[in-house]
Order: structure tokens, then C-alpha cells, then sequence
């Protein structure tokens, strides 16, 4: 993908709900400037290495073994966004793949619905803390769905080979349903943080 289309896309799922989530809130300006700042530098440190130790914990479920990784870009190479796992033998087309392939996103959807359970159950006093979960349980997962079923319009996506082990109903069928449920979620809980505030 284009690295401008790459910016829009972190801007409007990462950035743009993060400041909404903060600025929708009475809390005070000073920790909503740090928090914004901080948050999304700590996002994109983190969120290869979240996505590829799900490909590896894949592996580990299926009992594949993995040739070589890489969880954080090589920012000192001037490499900014290139993470992998690669599994000894190759992904093929086949249920233990499968189960590779798709263990991130079944991770996003299991911080989905813990994110939304903490953020709609619980009043936590912290602001950063409440952000962090925000941003890492709702819209971390939230981006990295919606990257990866764009992804396939640029033929770079886990989910071209899940086609082609699945089939693409069921695969844009889950895509729908997780990038919806996604969607529902950062939105929920903006509408439900209006004004908070301990």
C-alpha cells in the first residue's frame, strides 16, 4: 500500500478516534496533549510485534516450526513497516495455515470484545490507562482488520491465501462481520465516553 494511503488510514482508524476518545472527555487538557502524543508512538511500536506474535502463536497451536522473524521494523535501515514470520516450510493451502493466517485477527476479535467489556463495565480514573485500553483493545484491532482486508486489493494480505484455503464467501463474510463488529465497538464506546470523567 501507499505510504500516503498508509497515513490516512492510521489517521482516521488510530489517531482521529483516539483524540475524539480524549477530547469528548472533561479530563484535563495537559493529560489529553501527553496521552495523545504518547499513545499512538506506543501503538506503532507495538503493533507488528502484537500481529506477529499471533502468527507465532499460531505456529506454536499447530506445531509448526518457524524458520525466522522479525517483530519490529528495522527503523536504523530505514525499514518502517516490514515485520514477519516465516514458518518452516512455507504456508500452503491447508488447515494448519489456516490457523496461522488467521490467529491475529481471531486475537483483534478477542480484544474487541474485552476492550468494549472493561471500557462499558468498569470506571477506571486514569486517563492514560483508559486510553491505552482504548487504543490497544478497540482500536488496534480495529486497524489491523481493516489493513489486511484492504490489503487485498493490493494483493498483500494474510487473507489472499485465506481465500484460497477457504474460499473468499467465507473469508469476506468474516471480514464483514469483524471489521463491522470493530466499527460498532470504537464508535460505542466514543458515544458512551461523552463527558467522562472521575
Amino acid at each position: 500500500m501507499n505510504t500516503f494511503y498508509r497515513l490516512i488510514e492510521i489517521l482516521v482508524i488510530i489517531v482521529l478516534p483516539l483524540l475524539l476518545f480524549y477530547l469528548r472527555s472533561k479530563w484535563l487538557q495537559k493529560e489529553i496533549v501527553i496521552n495523545a502524543i504518547v499513545l499512538p508512538l506506543l501503538w506503532y511500536l507495538f503493533y507488528a510485534p502484537i500481529h506477529e506474535l499471533s502468527h507465532m502463536l499460531g505456529c506454536v497451536v499447530v506445531g509448526s516450526d518457524i524458520n525466522d522473524y522479525r517483530l519490529f521494523a528495522h527503523f536504523w535501515e530505514g525499514s518502517f513497516g516490514f515485520a514477519y514470520v516465516n514458518v518452516k516450510g512455507g504456508l500452503g493451502i491447508n488447515m494448519s495455515s489456516l490457523i496461522i493466517l488467521i490467529m491475529p485477527y481471531v486475537i483483534d476479535f478477542l480484544s474487541l470484545i474485552i476492550g468494549y467489556y472493561i471500557l462499558t463495565h468498569y470506571k477506571i480514573k486514569n486517563s492514560f490507562l483508559n486510553g491505552l485500553i482504548f487504543l490497544f483493545l478497540c482500536a488496534r484491532p480495529a486497524y489491523d482488520l481493516i489493513d489486511n482486508y484492504i490489503g487485498i486489493i493490493y494483493n498483500h494480505s494474510d487473507f489472499i491465501l485465506v481465500t484460497k484455503i477457504i474460499g473468499k464467501l467465507i473469508t469476506y463474510s468474516f471480514g464483514i462481520i469483524t471489521v463491522g463488529f470493530a466499527i460498532f465497538v470504537v464508535i460505542d464506546v466514543l458515544h458512551k465516553y461523552k463527558n467522562y470523567h472521575l
